[in-house]
């Protein structure tokens, strides 16, 4: 006669005891245990549960922490921009007979560790200077003649130098202006670097047909040879505010393109940056202020004077209020005539 199986009627859960009851399970658990026995299944002991509604969650956030770890290492990690070593000399292309690039500033065969897209104008009383290449590579002239491109070395090599210019290209959000900086190193690249590089690729700039060979130079006294004097004063804007940075403004941390390498860069400085280099006429309130010259930077510094630098206009400053005091109607007057003037002249 087969026996019979009797199923043991599930004890009660947790949650229906009494805290008192609770204790004295656990102590039975705990005696079982000691006699080397099971407590029975179906339910956890106390500790074991609070275990688990702890330790659960834990681990879930640790993984999370993990994942979002490992995923920023897959990044490309931000750099620490340095100084240009001194022993390594100024940015500069190497002798025109070099056949062998390795310890120059255009090696072969590199991985650059940066790469950011500046954007610069100049304007000279109104006039905005072309910054080669004024005109984007085509298929009949792909060598464009740029900054810090030079393909002339024995075997055609062309030797890019970590400054250069980019083509203008609207569809790819590059207008005239853009500054490349492509480097192997983490070098920090300043204004001062990139007219020195300009001034070596070519040797002289032209600004209006009346100055059609100026130097090329910038220095805190000196734009492409227009000095600053007792009524024309040098100014240097980023983003629109006047800037003393002067020729030693950094230049990896204003982008203005998309594409900037590494991408944290972005996440840091963000993008649509503009650098303004101008020489203009210095208002008749602000002469006489005890200041050198070359000291002006931001002199006559009017946000129109920015906006015609990017190809806006001076009129709003001409049409001054009529009850506009004494200063502010001698500051129209004297930028009136940036306005006036023929176009060339």
């Amino acid at each position: 006669m087969a026996k019979r199986r009797f199923r043991a009627s599930p004890e009660p859960a947790p949650e229906a005891l009494s805290a008192e009851e609770r204790r004295n399970r656990r102590r039975r658990d705990r005696e079982l245990i000691r006699r080397g026995k099971k407590p029975p299944t179906g339910r956890s002991s106390g500790p074991w549960r609070r275990v688990l509604l702890i330790g659960v969650p834990t681990v879930v956030i640790v993984a999370v922490v993990a994942v979002l770890l490992f995923s920023n290492l897959l990044q490309a990690p931000c750099i620490n921009f340095e100084g240009i070593p001194e022993e390594s000399g100024p940015v500069d292309f190497p002798l025109h007979n070099t056949t062998d690039f390795t310890g120059t500033w255009c090696p072969s065969d590199v991985t650059n560790v940066e790469q950011i897209y500046p954007l610069l104008k100049i304007s000279i009383e109104g006039q905005s200077v072309g910054i080669p290449p004024t005109q984007a590579a085509t298929a009949q002239n792909p060598d464009w003649p740029s900054i810090g491109r030079n393909s002339s070395y024995p075997g055609g090599y062309a030797c890019v130098l970590p400054i250069a210019t980019h083509p203008p290209d609207a569809s790819g959000g590059y207008p005239d202006g853009i500054i490349e900086i492509a480097s192997p190193w983490p070098y920090s690249y300043n204004l001062s670097d990139f007219f020195h590089v300009w001034s070596t690729s070519f040797s002289s700039v032209s600004v209006n047909s009346s100055a059609p060979s100026q130097p090329i130079i910038y220095q805190p006294g000196d734009l492409l040879g227009y000095t600053a004097d007792a009524s024309h004063s040098i100014g240097l804007f980023v983003d629109g505010r006047p800037s003393s940075a002067g020729p030693g403004l950094v230049l990896n941390t204003l982008d203005y393109a998309s594409g900037v390498y590494p991408s944290c860069l972005a996440k840091k400085y963000g993008t649509g940056h503009t650098i303004l280099l101008s020489y203009t006429a210095v208002a008749p309130s602000a002469r006489g202020a005890g200041l050198h010259p070359a000291t002006l930077s931001t002199a006559g510094a009017d946000p129109a004077i920015y906006e015609a630098g990017f190809g806006g206009t001076l009129q709003k400053v001409v049409d001054a209020p009529a009850k506009a005091s004494d200063a502010q109607r001698d500051a129209a007057l004297a930028l009136g005539w940036l306005t006036l003037r023929p176009p060339g002249a």
